[in-house]
């Protein structure tokens, strides 16, 4: 039986921003980290985005299997002027920055899951939520769907595969995901 990856990050809304990268400190601040996890059968897909303050992104596309990466694509690149405007206008608009999504305790078993973190820079906090499923986004659909639909837009964008090295941020392990501060 597969470890819940909510389990995971619920462990994790305890730790700092900069635990386990040295290099987060001393770079542009993160905006927005973003990561989805969907589950198949046999495989699921996990996609996860660092976006920072200077409008560099990280991207990473990776297929797994019984907990392990099969395969892991990294993109970084810049955001074009038009969609660093529509990311911060959807991220810090009243109805989304006002979001509070309760910490639930996750079940042992999650049927149809679809896992969606998300943090959210505020001054020296983070505006933290997850999903474990699209049931438990439902009650908060009309704040959330202009952020779904930028991430969706976003993932399907052409982008160049990168030499860089994947964030540790990225990784499903137990010392990564949702931040707090």
């Amino acid at each position: 039986m597969r470890t819940p990856h909510a389990l995971v990050f619920g462990i994790l809304m305890s730790l700092s921003f900069a635990a386990g990268s040295g290099d987060v400190a001393k770079g542009p601040s993160l905006r927005l980290f973003f990561s989805e996890v969907q589950a198949g059968a046999m495989a699921s897909e996990h996609f996860c985005a660092l976006v920072f303050a200077d409008r560099r992104f990280h991207y990473e596309r990776a297929s797994r299997s019984v907990g392990r990466d099969r395969d892991r694509k990294v993109y970084e690149g810049e955001l074009t002027q038009t969609d660093w405007d529509a990311l911060t206008g959807i991220l810090d608009n009243k109805e989304f920055r006002d979001l509070n999504v309760p910490q639930g305790v996750p079940p042992v078993v999650i049927e149809d899951a679809h896992t969606v973190t998300i943090s959210v820079a505020r001054g020296n906090q983070f505006q933290n939520m997850e999903f474990l499923d699209n049931k438990s986004r439902k009650p908060y659909e009309s704040q959330l769907k202009p952020l779904l639909r930028w991430w969706k837009s976003f993932r399907s964008t052409r982008m160049q595969e990168s030499k860089a090295q994947p964030d540790a941020r990225c990784s499903l392990d137990s010392s990564h995901g949702v931040f707090s501060h």
